[in-house]
């Protein structure tokens, strides 16, 4: 951010964010600068835009900002994208669509603007915002992922709040913590964000077409009571339910619960909570200073050995193997 006046005349085709102050725009960020973490203008408060990924058909961008008082702002965007906002701290308002953008929603959008964006003045903003080119990702991916991205840019302008799962919660955190440097980070990063991107398009549009030819034995409210089964196990796989308190929750037969859960996502009910055990396990070896007995306890195995071997099973590695190639 460059505490500039912006010139419209200039760069009216590129993309940038900016800021009003005293009624007058200020350019905050501008995709031409070149730079990875920019300071906003002292005038308006203290904070930065980092840019965590830049890539042939994506950006994400983590920004941190505390205002002294009530601050209104917006975007422009020269190139189609779909733009997500996830504010993992403090609220943004979007004034002209009545919408509230807080840490239990994100916005999605598809739009060359955004207008009259409200900042609280006072209150620590944490928004990560990822944008996503699915012209280009076809390009590089083929058409599956970019011609359901495309789906949502249909009216060609549309702003929607969706519920911040669990699941994106813990790749969001993934993105804004990598643990690794070039090379390999931006392939961690580019993985990570196609992740976000199957899960975003699974949450948001899948769950709610028709049922594949395989379901035809499930009811549309079954197919529902299954996805609140998992999600469920996503709040709480460390401790989950058993089969029958999991049930009892879903108001839904065990018989229909496994093998519902089976046909919808591939895999047993106790097969998904010990995948998210392990990825959870797996994110604590890479972010904090723990050993193998403490992992395993944490994550609900009172076993280490049987903790051990479901690891090395699922990643290819023991705990203690896995721990020592990252010193």
């Amino acid at each position: 951010m460059h505490g500039l006046k912006m010139d419209r005349q200039n760069k009216a085709e590129v993309e940038e964010h900016w800021l009003f102050y005293n009624d007058r725009p200020y350019l905050m960020y501008s995709a031409q600068s070149n730079i990875n973490c920019s300071p906003i203008p002292p005038q308006f408060g203290h904070g930065h835009v980092r840019q965590l990924l830049t890539s042939s058909f994506a950006q994400v961008k983590d920004s941190e900002l505390t205002f002294c008082e009530t601050v209104r702002g917006g975007a422009k965007f020269s190139i189609p994208r779909i733009v997500l906002y996830f504010c993992l701290a403090g609220e943004i308002v979007l004034e002209d669509k009545e919408q509230v953008i807080d840490t239990a929603n994100f916005l999605a959008f598809s739009a060359t603007d955004l207008q009259r964006v409200m900042f609280k003045p006072n209150l620590r903003h944490r928004i990560v915002t990822v944008e996503i080119y699915p012209d280009k990702l076809r390009d590089l991916r083929g058409d599956c992922l970019s011609a359901a991205l495309r789906s949502l840019q249909i009216p060609n302008k549309f702003f929607f709040t969706h519920k911040l799962s669990p699941a994106m919660k813990i790749i969001l955190h993934q993105l804004a913590h990598c643990p690794y440097h070039d090379p390999v980070r931006t392939i961690y990063m580019e993985g990570k964000l196609l992740e976000l991107m199957a899960v975003y398009l699974n949450e948001t549009i899948y769950q709610k077409e028709t049922l594949p030819s395989r379901c035809s034995n499930l009811s549309r409210q079954d197919v529902k009571s299954i996805y609140n089964a998992r999600q469920i196990l996503d709040q709480n796989f460390i401790s989950p339910p058993t089969l029958a308190g999991l049930s009892k929750l879903i108001c839904l037969n065990e018989f229909k619960l496994k093998n519902g859960f089976k046909q919808l996502f591939g895999q047993t009910v106790h097969s998904y909570v010990v995948k998210k055990r392990l990825e959870l396990a797996k994110q604590l070896f890479e972010e904090k200073n723990v050993n193998v007995g403490e992992v395993a306890a944490y994550i609900g195995y009172s076993n280490a050995s049987y903790f051990a071997l479901a690891f090395r099973k699922k990643f290819g590695l023991s705990p203690s193997e896995y721990l020592a190639h990252r010193e």
